[in-house]
């Protein structure tokens, strides 16, 4: 039995030798190195490769010691590097995530020279017959990718495209011709369909693989042409192997993704899944796949792979972002979606597993209460993400910030102003920087008011106390701040406090005890008596003063801030009933401070509220509440006067001119109204002629003036004068001068400052596209002025139309002939030229085709162009079965037309303009100043009659003598 199984192992060995015999070396590889001249005459094993007969022991040993001792370390190297990056990678769930969870940038960190090193040696050191010189090339040329050494990775993977492409005896055949072809089919890959003792005894061939990774090495160099032709090459080759599909879509994945093709990535990432590593990476690609849906718009599949993360990942933060991203996306009228991915973060909450989680999981839980706009229900959840959060600062910060947005919707200012102090702005992302610098001092200033009501309305309650509850109240109030300061009561002490009645003597008889100053017990009992009464006082001089006390821990204090607060601030009251009583408003003259006080405190925050904080909402309940409070008050002609203006800013115009009826009834002489009796007061300020100025400045082009101009403006008179369309058009100067963060903040400030205007819906969607730069600049790049396009001759309409309706309708063309006789001194330079002279006049005939013309005076082409992209969407929208064609003509230095069209008559051109006129304003180009442009309709006879001329006054001014009450 044993000698039966001695020679069956030794019968498969020598199968396996003999088939190894059989296998061919790597085709036609060769190596030439310079060598210094000591090592001339060292020959290396490379070197020799074809000098003896390639026995099967020396192929054993050198794919064996090939494989172990050189492949085998660099690849784990690599492996190793690319881990370590891994590691410094942080993910970033509320943001797109990067297609790969590492950087190049990292890598490139690494020891990539000792695995460049060793692919070297294992290629110098050994004979190149051997199976693993391929995989050498392959795993360099990764190693070159992973140091961002894009060039010499391209010629790595260049050699082993031509180097072990398939040969003819030993010649090359041209890669991808019909000499190449397989069976007639055209294929550039490397047939993999190899024998089984070839499959078991040898890796694959590494030329299919280095497609793939030069396909990625041309994805970093931004060079995506040549990376789509080799992937589609690829994926058109059916000899490409089964193997490598996955990492096929993997790679083509990242390319639409670089690519912004949210939707094709998406699906070729799910085909790619089985390419990760582990559970957590697979976890990651279905979150990133979820994410590349929900960006493609959708929703259905995004919520379907966001799901499909949540049940493979070990990861709590991006199973609670996974929640938070399918309650966002069901949430449109779905309120038991939201709600049960709240409970599912909640339950998180209370599991073992997550405790060490549970600030972020509260953090997302009020994400979902707050888009729900239940804000009491997410103070709660945030107050609870501070009290779990342990070391995360980061997370505590967007905590805080949150918490603050959430009690100033609630419109709990002190505690908002509090949560905002509290809030490390260094940790925040750059939008969140920028508003909680907006907000922070304005909210401090409207807390401080706050309090001053609230002190006020505080003391006037207690005032209006019938006289014994109100006598009761100051002594429990007495006994209990006595108690927070350790102060006992003394039994000489009435219950009023302060007034003592019956003095001892401190130094009296004193009994059996002897002399005081020699008693320590008495002593002792001589200081709790004195602290009684008197509390914790200093040795100095006039100690009975608290104002001298106060003084004297003033200059000792060591906090500056504090000392400088009690150096200013009036001394404080001894703490006695008739100091509480006197703090009261109980006489009609404290009463009247009282109010002026808090009339003064409403006043300015409404004012904040306008003018700091741009929420002219919560500015009008402010003024309401004044105007309602103190109806008699001093401040109301301000009060109304500045709620008027809220209301227009809000566009609550009959509410605005209600109040203004108020001032006419009430203050008929007052400073404010005699402002809102003058109408030319808009165009003869000059602070509103100024920023018109700047306006004009900047739709016409000037933006340099306009940009100063405007900075010097602001330094002096803040952002009281801006308007809507000042601040869009001057975010798109700096969109077309690539500064986004400034546009960013102009576009915040637009719908902050106006959120009724209709500017404010365009400034949101202009937010959500500014991030794709790449389409941003694809548009700047039409900003150009454009040559007038030949607009082509379209047939008179002699059928029945309304044309008769308009007030005149010239159905016979009127021509002027122009004299024959030619005035004697005209000098003649050379023979003219034959050619139609052109009528001196304009005709009009309603049947022929008519195209709409918006006329711009002053207009930059920037803004031309703009101009001509909103019309166009707006006809796609209304009227999307009509081809309305947009051009751009500019007849002179200050006029350019947008000439739209052509419709079949003028009756239907009138009509578009009638209908769609009023929208300009209003819908269509709301940044635009109605004076910046006019509608009118032409024919393309007078067009190009309009063109020669190089003027328009003289059609317009037909056109207004045919349709006064149109044009």
């Amino acid at each position: 039995m044993h000698n039966w199984k001695f020679r069956h192992n030794w019968i498969l060995t020598g199968i396996l030798l003999f088939s190894c015999s059989l296998i061919g070396a790597q085709p036609n590889t060769s190596v030439e190195i310079p060598k210094q001249e000591k090592y001339q005459n060292r020959v290396l094993t490379s070197e020799k490769t074809g000098n003896k007969k390639f026995t099967i022991p020396k192929r054993l040993y050198n794919n064996t010691v090939s494989h172990y001792n050189y492949y085998f370390n660099a690849s784990n190297k690599l492996n190793d590097i690319i881990s370590n990056a891994k590691l410094q990678h942080k993910e970033n769930y509320r943001e797109l995530l990067p297609f790969y969870n590492y950087s190049l940038n990292e890598t490139s960190k690494g020891q990539i020279d000792s695995i460049i090193y060793k692919c070297t040696a294992g290629i110098l050191l050994h004979d190149l017959r051997s199976d693993w010189v391929d995989q050498f090339y392959l795993l360099l040329g990764n190693a070159y990718l992973h140091r961002r050494d894009f060039d010499s990775a391209t010629y790595v993977f260049n050699y082993i495209n031509y180097a072990f492409a398939a040969k003819e005896d030993g010649y090359d055949l041209p890669i991808g011709s019909n000499v190449s072809s397989k069976s007639g089919a055209f294929s550039i890959s490397t047939d993999e369909k190899r024998s089984f003792w070839k499959k078991i005894s040898s890796p694959a061939p590494a030329r299919n693989e280095s497609f793939l990774l030069q396909a990625r090495n041309f994805i970093e160099q931004e060079k995506m042409e040549e990376a789509e032709s080799l992937l589609q090459i690829l994926a058109a080759d059916k000899f490409f192997p089964e193997r490598l599909k996955t990492a096929w879509h993997e790679q083509y994945a990242y390319l639409l993704y670089k690519e912004r093709k949210y939707d094709s990535a998406a699906f070729h990432l799910t085909k790619a899944l089985s390419n990760a590593t582990n559970n957590q990476e697979t976890a990651r690609w279905e979150y990133l796949a979820a994410q590349l849906y929900s960006m493609a718009n959708k929703d259905s599949m995004a919520i379907v792979w966001f799901e499909k993360a949540i049940k493979q990942t070990i990861d709590p933060f991006l199973d609670v972002y996974a929640r938070l991203n399918i309650a966002a996306l069901s949430a449109d009228g779905k309120k038991d979606a939201v709600n049960y991915h709240l409970s599912q973060l909640l339950s998180m909450a209370k599991r073992e597993k997550y405790q060490a989680f549970r600030d972020l999981i509260y953090y997302a839980a009020a994400e979902l209460a707050m888009s729900q706009k239940n804000y009491q229900q997410a103070s709660g959840y945030l107050n609870k993400s501070i009290a779990f959060n342990e070391k995360n600062a980061e997370q505590k910060a967007r905590s805080f910030y949150l918490l603050s947005e959430a009690l100033y919707l609630q419109k709990n200012y002190i505690g908002a102003s509090a949560a905002m102090d509290s809030v490390n702005a260094q940790l925040l992302s750059e939008k969140e920087v920028l508003k909680s610098g907006n907000i922070k001092i304005p909210l401090q200033k409207i807390a401080k008011g706050f309090l001053a009501v609230n002190r006020e309305d505080s003391l006037q309650r207690i005032a209006a106390l019938p006289t014994a509850e109100r006598d009761a109240y100051i002594n429990n109030l007495l006994k209990k701040l006595r108690k927070e300061r350790g102060i006992k009561e003394s039994d000489a002490e009435v219950g009023f406090g302060g007034n003592i009645i019956a003095t001892t003597d401190l130094f009296g008889n004193t009994g059996s005890g002897g002399f005081y100053f020699t008693n320590n017990s008495l002593k002792t009992k001589g200081l709790s008596d004195f602290k009684a009464k008197w509390g914790n006082r200093p040795n100095i001089d006039n100690w009975r003063r608290q104002s001298a006390v106060d003084r004297n821990f003033s200059v000792a204090s060591i906090d500056t801030e504090e000392k400088n607060n009690k150096s200013t601030a009036a001394a404080a009251p001894v703490l006695s009933f008739s100091s509480l009583q006197d703090s009261l408003p109980i006489t009609p003259e404290k009463l009247l401070t009282s109010n002026n006080i808090v009339t003064a405190s409403l006043l300015k925050n409404a004012n904040i509220f306008q003018y700091e904080l741009n929420d002219a909402v919560a500015a009008i309940e402010t003024y309401e509440l004044l105007s309602k409070r103190f109806s008699e008050s001093a401040e109301l002609e301000d009060v109304w006067f500045q709620l008027q203006n809220a209301y227009k800013k809000t566009s609550q115009i009959e509410k605005a001119d209600s109040v203004k009826r108020l001032l006419q009834s009430f203050y008929p002489n007052g400073k404010n109204n005699k402002v809102l009796l003058n109408q030319g007061k808009e165009k003869t300020d000059p602070a509103v002629a100024l920023y018109q100025d700047i306006y004009n400045q900047f739709i016409s082009g000037e933006f340099e003036k306009a940009l100063l101009k405007k900075q010097n403006a602001d330094k002096q008179l803040g952002s009281s004068y801006w308007t809507p369309q000042l601040l869009y058009i001057e975010s798109l100067y700096y969109l077309k001068k690539q500064e986004d963060s400034i546009a960013k903040n102009k576009l915040n400030n637009l719908v902050s400052m106006f959120k009724e205007h209709p500017l404010a819906e365009k400034a949101k969607t202009f937010l959500d596209v500014i991030s794709r730069r790449k389409e941003i600049e694809n548009y700047l790049s039409q900003l150009s002025i454009e040559r007038p396009i030949e607009i082509p001759d379209k047939k008179i309409d002699l059928n029945s139309t309304k044309a008769e309706e308009l007030p005149v309708a010239i159905k016979e063309p009127v021509k002027v002939t122009v004299p024959a006789a030619v005035p004697a001194n005209t000098a003649i330079k050379a023979a003219p030229v034959e050619r139609a002279i052109a009528p001196a006049t304009y005709q009009f005939n309603a049947s022929d085709s008519q195209f709409v013309v918006i006329a711009m005076y002053k207009v930059d082409p920037v803004f031309v162009s703009e101009a001509r992209n909103a019309w166009n969407r707006f006809n796609q929208e209304r009227y999307y079965n009509q081809k309305l064609p947009i051009s751009v003509i500019r007849v002179n230095e200050s006029e350019q037309l947008l000439i739209m069209g052509p419709f079949p008559n003028a009756a239907e051109a009138s009509t578009y303009t009638d209908k769609n006129r009023p929208l300009a304003t209003s819908r269509v180009t709301p940044w635009l100043e109605a004076s910046k442009f006019s509608f009118a309709i032409i024919s393309r006879y007078n067009l190009d009659l309009l063109l020669k001329k190089g003027e328009t006054d003289t059609y317009w001014q037909m056109l207004r003598n045919l349709f006064p009450d149109k044009y």
